[in-house]
């Protein structure tokens, strides 16, 4: 692989990695028409497939006895093994998000405080604020 080689094979997994897939739709278009038109016939093959293959994988699932082959076999193996990990991934942080905001609102909100107490300190302040509202005690008289 020369330089250009890895130049170009680095601008496209930049490409592919920080735009969304219109965007890189877009920028395949208008260098490299080739996989462009490949990533459309991908697009449509799914559509035109869709039911056979949702068929196909709801069978797998259910260890149904088909057998489609050892490559289809291997790769569903992978593809779903990937996204059981993912989901045990998801639940364990969704349980862990559950209980720091759990622990945040203990925080914010304790279960400890005494509200009455509180309205009553909040009362006490107010009313000494309200007798110093005024710059007269800065003031030193001279008598």
């Amino acid at each position: 692989m020369d330089q250009n080689d890895k130049s170009n094979y680095m601008d496209e997994i930049t490409m592919k990695l920080l735009t969304n897939k219109t965007n890189y739709a877009k920028y395949l278009l208008k260098t490299d028409t080739s996989k462009y038109e490949e990533q459309q016939q991908f697009i449509q093959d799914c559509s035109t497939f869709k039911e056979l293959i949702l068929d196909m994988t709801q069978k797998m699932c259910d260890n149904d006895e088909v057998e489609y082959g050892s490559d289809v076999t291997h790769m569903f193996d992978n593809y779903a093994r990937t996204l059981i990990r993912y989901l045990e991934v998801k639940q364990r942080s969704d349980e862990l998000q559950q209980v720091y905001k759990k622990d945040d609102e203990d925080v914010m909100f304790p279960e400890s405080i005494n509200l009455d107490n509180t309205k009553s300190n909040f009362d006490d302040t107010k009313s000494k604020l309200q007798y110093s509202s005024t710059l007269n005690h800065f003031i030193t008289n001279k008598k």
